[in-house]
């Protein structure tokens, strides 16, 4: 019975493209200590390299741990995670609430509730936006 190769069949222009990053890899892994980690500057060679040729490609000649050369470039994607919108209002009670308490509720359900007896809004706004960005 025939066996199949799992390996990734890199295109032949492209090995040239991993060459020099490759031969800095592998210095650096036979001058290393153990448990060293790779440095910093030769991840974001290998990331800049990953995003123009792929993941998979890049790991592969290069030797690299794929998930962890993804999580470098930020997920699957290689594209940053979208920044969550803040709210754009705020909704006053209508009823007669005490005078300095502050509520806010987000959509998630979580909540702060404010009592200050001499509320500024100096003070408040810190306050309200850190609970808005957590």
């Amino acid at each position: 019975m025939q066996t199949r190769s799992t390996k990734v069949a890199l295109p032949s222009s492209t090995p040239s493209v991993f060459a020099g990053l490759a031969d800095r890899l592998n210095d650096w892994r036979r001058t290393r200590c153990r448990g060293q980690r790779i440095p910093e500057e030769l991840w974001e060679a290998a990331t800049t390299l990953a995003r123009a040729h792929g993941v998979c490609p890049t790991s592969t000649a290069l030797k690299l741990n794929y998930y962890d050369l993804q999580r470098r470039l930020g997920g699957s994607s290689g594209k940053p995670k979208p920044v969550p919108k803040l709210p754009t209002f705020v909704e006053m009670a209508s009823g007669k609430p005490d005078p300095g308490t502050v509520e806010l509720i987000r959509s998630n359900g979580s909540r702060l509730t404010l009592r200050l007896s001499n509320p500024k809004s100096r003070d408040l706004l810190p306050l309200v936006q850190a609970f808005l960005r957590s």
